[in-house]
């Protein structure tokens, strides 16, 4: 990677970063309880959230809440059931009062006592028969939100699904439901298979198949009808059903020969998922996983998204040894175009911290070292117990695997502490990308980064005016608090507001915000940047404005 296309990405990974707040804090100007109830009854929208948040700590906060439901405003009411929200288990006995509103003629309202009933809990007898009625919402919203409510709830409800699967306004929904459930779901196998048998509507087919394979062994009596389905018109079915077979695990050795029939087809989608399937029924069969493992690695660059994400989470099923997998996806991805890569990566990192443990493993494999690194850096904070396999690695002779390495670092943020005195010894680095991503490391880990502290401000002081500048946007997170820092940063983020390029104006503005009223100086190009082309600059400017001045 070249110096420009290192910073197109640290500026494009500043813009993503997490905000400093800005601005008065509201804590220090929180009203009486006598104002705040007074004002929240008089329908004030921020006075009613505030209730929300103090709770409790507020005498009378509850009942004046649940008065304000009857409010003829929707605004007001959508408001008031947010803080009823907001109040958590506190909020219990506003629960039948909460119930009413379910068939609100606001949507908005509908939707936020979805919400509020997910974070009361007022437990199954309370929230089914009102998540049963909202299941037929005609808002898709308030259906969405009434899936999560189900699946928080976990096995009580799974009667009313069985309930729900045979009714054909609410299957296709209730289907959505078992797969978030999963094993605990069990019971309701034979209602999924009795509707896949009966519905004639593709997305419920599909989604009923899903289920049986979020429910795994559990739903082994499901095997005859998943065999059958293998021969299915529709490829879908027939990819889907191998899928949940695959899922059943051992359970399922019924189905191998239709899977076999599956894994013979010239097709490559059917070749794979038939093979997958095959090695998940049969584990201790080192052979199977040997001609999976090359199929599912090529089937991540395949240009449907959807079969790389399934590839991803077949191979992650499969747990193949790094002496088969580290060669297969070597193979696959090396080839691969940028953007079908970033995909694939895409789909491994979403596999998310069960898959750390052995990506920390492949690092060890130099050839592959870049793209694992990557993967890591995609999954962020949770890759924390990845650390010190990253570290070990940061030495490696290659510059490009080095800045990886760091930006996986920086990624992970905070958690990534422990690495903070090896990326110190890469700020000086032959490489000059390698010193930039060192940086831009230090400055994601924040305030945990503060041994690196005056490195950073001998940067400072560098003949390299973009290094200066990152090193300044780093400090701005480090050490926000501190006389020195800001003295020395605040000249380089004011040069860095008039920078050519919009993203290096916006992270200027944004590193001035975070210094507040320690960067006054740089309240008159501040003022200039409210002008700026980009709006983004502007709105950026304008943030570092009232952090600064408001206060003062």
């Amino acid at each position: 990677m070249t110096r420009i296309g290192c910073l197109a990405v640290f500026r494009i990974a500043v813009i993503l970063s997490a905000l400093f707040a800005g601005g008065r804090s509201l804590a220090a100007e929180e009203p009486k309880a006598s104002d705040l109830l007074d004002a929240a009854s008089a329908g004030r929208a921020e006075a009613i959230e505030m209730l929300g948040q103090r709770g409790t700590e507020v005498p009378g906060a509850l009942d004046t809440l649940v008065a304000l439901l009857g409010n003829p405003s929707p605004r007001v009411r959508a408001h008031a059931v947010h803080a009823l929200g907001e109040m958590g288990a506190a909020a219990r006995p506003a629960a039948e009062s909460l119930g009413q509103l379910i068939a609100d003629p606001s949507s908005r309202v509908r939707r936020e006592v979805i919400r509020a009933f997910t974070k009361i809990r007022p437990g199954p007898a309370v929230s089914v028969p009102l998540l049963a009625k909202a299941l037929r919402d005609a808002d898709p919203a308030v259906r969405v939100h009434v899936l999560d409510g189900l699946a928080e709830i976990g096995k009580p409800v799974v009667p009313f699904l069985i309930r729900a699967l045979e009714d054909d306004r609410t299957a296709y929904w209730a289907c959505l439901v078992v797969s978030e459930i999963g094993p605990e779901a069990h019971e309701a196998t034979d209602a999924l298979v009795a509707r896949f048998r009966q519905d004639d509507r593709p997305e419920v087919r599909r989604e009923a198949l899903l289920a049986l394979a979020a429910i795994g062994p559990g739903a082994v009596s499901a095997v005859p009808t998943l065999s059958e389905a293998l021969r299915d018109e529709s490829s879908t079915v027939r990819f889907t059903a191998a899928y949940a077979l695959g899922q059943i695990g051992p359970a399922a050795k019924a189905a191998q020969p239709a899977l076999e029939q599956l894994a013979a087809e010239q097709d490559i989608f059917a070749k794979t998922i038939g093979t997958w399937a095959l090695a998940r029924i049969n584990p201790d069969d080192e052979d199977l996983v040997r001609r999976a493992v090359p199929l599912l690695a090529e089937a991540l660059k395949n240009e449907n998204p959807r079969v790389r994400a399934v590839a991803a989470k077949a191979l992650a099923d499969l747990e193949p040894g790094p002496e088969i997998a580290v060669p297969a996806l070597q193979r696959a991805l090396d080839g691969a175009s940028p953007e079908v890569l970033n995909d694939a990566l895409d789909a491994l990192a979403a596999l998310g911290e069960s898959a750390v443990p052995r990506l920390a493993r492949a690092l060890q494999y130099e050839e592959i070292r870049p793209k694992v690194a990557s993967i890591l850096g995609r999954i962020g904070p949770g890759a924390r117990a990845a650390v010190p396999a990253l570290v070990a690695v940061l030495d490696d002779p290659n510059p490009r695997t080095r800045r990886e390495i760091l930006f996986a670092l920086g990624k992970i943020g905070p958690e990534a502490s422990a690495a903070v005195p090896a990326i110190v010894k890469r700020l000086d680095d032959p490489d000059m990308d390698v010193r930039y991503s060192a940086v831009y490391a230090l400055g994601r880990i924040g305030p945990a980064a503060m041994p690196a502290k005056p490195r950073l401000q001998k940067i400072l002081d560098d003949s390299d005016g973009l290094l200066t500048l990152v090193s300044a946007w780093a400090l701005a997170r480090i050490h926000p608090e501190c006389p020195q820092t800001s003295a020395a940063s605040v000249p380089v983020l004011i040069e860095g507001l008039s920078d050519l390029q919009p993203m290096v104006r916006l992270h200027a503005a944004e590193s001035l915000r975070c210094l507040g009223p320690k960067a006054a100086e740089a309240v008159p190009a501040l003022k200039k940047a409210l002008e700026d082309d980009s709006e983004l600059v502007r709105g950026m400017a304008a943030e570092a404005l009232a952090a600064i001045q408001g206060a003062q």
